[in-house]
């Protein structure tokens, strides 16, 4: 469904829209004033005496006088294109759910920081209830070298994790972890837009950590799994792998 071309249509005009929507203005005639309008966009109420005439001459809302308040609710072309914008907008969330989350890099050796962080027993409980596992003493640590997947790693915070709480023990404070179910692959000998589906999972049930605490910055992901994953995935450093975050982690606890 497409939107019609309104020229006056902007934000303000939207807002106004929405709370007529929101306050019964579909099928009832709300009384509001100019001032509680302008009170609303915070804008000057000349402003938004102007929204109001410029709504009633697009068809988008009805008004009628009563004594010094008017009332007003949306006409049929008001509700029409507010529920074409909800259309776009859930296709357009709906989409960029689907796109998957995608990182390249190649393995390194890490600081040992995995090592110690995997060790304690604060978080090990933790991930054998959350995870299913108790992961191998270790991280699998993957240098990214690409900007956009740098931009992606710290955009990773904004996504569904699985999270292990942070803890106190005698010397000291540990942050919280965020964990990721993901995949990992060898890089095929392809163009970056055919990495998603080329390759078999060399690693399919494993987590990618986010650090509340960490001194790395956002060009290493960290991977852990229940074996030692350069083992049993004949994996060394040096070789280029891709990670995917899988779609079940939409399913997993939002902290």
């Amino acid at each position: 469904m497409m939107v019609r071309d309104h020229s006056h249509f902007n934000y303000y005009h939207f807002l106004v829209m929405i709370h007529l929507l929101s306050n019964g203005g579909k099928d009832s005639y709300l009384e509001i004033t100019s001032t509680q309008i302008s009170s609303l966009i915070n804008r000057s109420q000349q402003t938004a005496s102007k929204i109001l005439i410029d709504l009633e001459k697009e068809d988008l809302i009805e008004r009628v006088k009563n004594k010094k308040k008017f009332g007003m609710k949306l006409t049929e072309s008001g509700f029409e294109i507010l529920q074409n914008i909800y259309d776009l907008l859930k296709i357009s969330m709906e989409e960029s759910r689907i796109k998957p989350v995608l990182f390249k890099g190649k393995i390194v050796t890490g600081m040992g920081e995995g090592a110690y962080y995997m060790s304690l027993e604060g978080y090990k409980k933790q991930f054998q209830n959350k995870l299913g596992y108790e992961p191998f003493p270790g991280t699998l640590n993957v240098k990214i070298e690409d900007k956009n997947y740098m931009n992606s790693r710290k955009d990773l915070i904004n996504y569904p994790s699985i999270y292990i709480d942070g803890f106190k023990n005698s010397d000291r404070t540990f942050g919280w972890v965020r964990c990721y179910p993901a995949t990992i692959t060898q890089e095929p000998k392809l163009p970056r837009e055919m990495i998603e589906s080329q390759q078999p999972d060399i690693l399919n049930d494993v987590h990618v950590l986010l650090l509340e605490r960490t001194h790395h910055n956002n060009n290493l992901i960290e991977v852990i799994g229940p074996l030692n994953l350069k083992e049993s995935s004949n994996l060394k450093n040096g070789d280029s792998v891709v990670i995917r975050i899988k779609e079940s982690v939409r399913n997993t606890q939002r902290s």
